[in-house]
């Protein structure tokens, strides 16, 4: 009779508190793994597609400027959780002959649940370019050596940010055999945040006295990026002095000293990164007499790559990857020191 009564109470606790989801859950239903570097007190991790055979080619993907999961869930009344990815699935795309990788940002490699994503002080600490060239590094790295049978390729992309990201990883990791710049600033930011300002005066929706009044701002602001340039204070875009002095030098100068295979990708109507800059790219390789650059452009796309169309916007983004790595299994890499 107590038996029967204490079995009824505990099943009707686990009932009502039932265990939170867990990361080993999301990564299951999607199919990653796990990994961690452990380098004195810092720990880099990274999630990579689990395998049941050895691949020989990796792909690795460098998410955009915010500050979001990889993985996060939602919790349904009586239902069990909900999973979801922050990246797209363009890693279903890829035969048994790759895996593919994404390093989170500094502090958000966890599962968070949605709408209660708190953004971890270790991520304005450590979110600045040589940190992440750095974490990316040493994944790429563990990977080619404890999970890819003999390198044949490794290909990383980079979008927004994540671009500007790869082209500074490139100059420093060997492993990488082709690069793919997608939708990144080619010149400095602040340039290019001046650049936007003069757009909107030519096209009325601000007036050239306030686009220049704006630029002057700019400019103030950026000098005092550089008078401080290890401040972790927070901004009014919420970044730190050491995050944008990092990206100090432009990513063309990166891309220019490089002599892998890069595809270079950008959108006629990105709201985040000026066309106007873009064409610089192919003129400079031009002039370098370089030709390691393939150079695209998606007419009508914005920043992810949708298109406006009279049914509404179309997502491009996986036939642009497929593209790209049609790109790079013709394209055949570059013997690197």
């Amino acid at each position: 009779m107590y038996t029967f009564l204490i079995s009824a109470l505990f099943l009707v606790c686990f009932a009502q508190n039932p265990s939170p989801p867990t990361l080993d859950q999301a990564l299951e239903k999607f199919g990653f793994i796990q990994e961690q570097i452990v380098e004195g007190n810092d720990t880099i991790t990274y999630f990579l597609r689990n395998y049941t055979s050895q691949p020989n080619k990796l792909v690795v993907f460098i998410q955009g400027t915010e500050a979001n999961p990889i993985f996060s869930y939602s919790e349904n009344k009586d239902q069990p959780p909900t999973f979801y990815r922050w990246f797209g699935s363009e890693y279903q795309l890829l035969d048994s002959t790759y895996t593919y990788a994404i390093v989170p940002k500094p502090g958000m490699a966890g599962l968070y649940k949605d709408g209660a994503i708190q953004i971890p002080t270790s991520y304005y600490t450590n979110n600045y370019l040589d940190y992440r060239v750095k974490q990316l590094d040493r994944s790429i790295q563990h990977i080619v050596e404890n999970h890819l049978s003999k390198a044949e390729k490794v290909i990383v992309y980079g979008h927004s940010e994540g671009a500007a990201i790869g082209a500074a990883l490139a100059n420093v990791n060997p492993s990488i055999t082709h690069l793919g710049f997608w939708s990144g600033n080619v010149l400095n930011n602040f340039y290019e945040f001046a650049l936007f300002n003069r757009i909107e005066a030519l096209q009325g929706t601000t007036t050239d006295a306030e686009a220049h009044q704006n630029i002057l701002g700019i400019l103030e602001w950026y000098q005092g990026v550089l008078q401080a340039p290890n401040s972790t204070e927070l901004d009014h875009f919420g970044f730190t002095n050491k995050r944008w002095s990092t990206y100090e030098k432009a990513p063309i100068d990166y891309l220019l000293q490089l002599d892998l295979p890069i595809y270079a990708l950008f959108a006629t109507q990105d709201e985040s990164t000026p066309i106007e800059t873009a064409y610089l790219l192919p003129i400079k390789f031009m002039e370098h007499r370089k030709t390691n650059l393939t150079f695209e452009v998606c007419l009508g796309c914005d920043h992810a790559y949708q298109l406006e169309t009279p049914d509404g916007k179309k997502a491009l983004w996986q036939e642009q990857f497929l593209k790209f790595m049609e790109w790079a299994e013709k394209v055949a890499p570059v013997k690197r020191n």
